[in-house]
């Protein structure tokens, strides 16, 4: 029904939930968007125009539209509500949380573990969406063509070990992830080190918290 909004950007809230809220003015109607943290900060600033992927799920009692970082993201939000037991708002949860990279190679290599970090997510609800979705993620990643390549299955394992670290000292799943985004989207080359991703992060979580 709703593919994406383009509007100018009215409010960005940050509830302390699991779900955050953003608004978008399109032609003067104002769309409240349930989104994930990490949409939201994905996102400009208030006054700037955005287009957001979207998604509006009914119910008997209400409407509501979610919002996405990328079109991949609302593709994987709908495939995840094809598994048993997970409905719109922990679909979200879990792609909010892992991203597409993450969860895509999460499910191919069986990797509960890494599912189990999303909020709401244990270790049964972990492996069911392994059996239920590995097929059907296959699926989807041959027709988006984006296919792990022994280089990116490396890194994911150079990934898994600095979460492991980077959980260990206290750093929620959230604030991991979004710090091994920023280190790929702010290297030239990927790093392939566990010891130089985990000084890199370390770096990135540090100034985050001085803000």
């Amino acid at each position: 029904m709703l593919a994406y909004l383009k509007g100018e950007i009215r409010a960005k809230e940050m509830t302390g939930g699991q779900h955050d809220r953003l608004v978008l003015d399109v032609g003067g109607i104002g769309f409240e968007l349930t989104v994930s943290k990490r949409t939201l900060l994905s996102q400009g600033a208030i006054g700037d125009e955005a287009t957001v992927p979207v998604s509006l799920v009914i119910r008997e009692t209400e409407w509501t539209l979610f919002g996405f970082a990328s079109e991949e993201e609302r593709e994987l939000f709908a495939i995840l509500q094809g598994v048993t037991g997970i409905g719109p708002k922990l679909a979200l949860a879990i792609v909010g949380t892992l991203g597409v990279k993450q969860l895509v190679d999460a499910v191919l290599s069986e990797n509960q573990k890494v599912i189990s970090q999303a909020p709401g997510v244990g270790s049964k609800v972990a492996q069911r969406i392994i059996l239920e979705l590995k097929t059907k993620i296959e699926e989807w990643v041959n027709k988006k063509g984006i296919g792990a390549s022994t280089d990116d299955k490396a890194t994911s394992q150079v990934e898994s070990e600095v979460e492991a670290i980077l959980e260990g000292l206290g750093y929620t799943a959230t604030e991991i992830n979004m710090a091994l985004k920023k280190a790929r989207d702010a290297e030239d080359e990927e790093i392939v080190d566990v010891e130089e991703l985990v000084r890199f992060t370390l770096k990135l979580l540090g100034s985050a918290s001085k803000r």
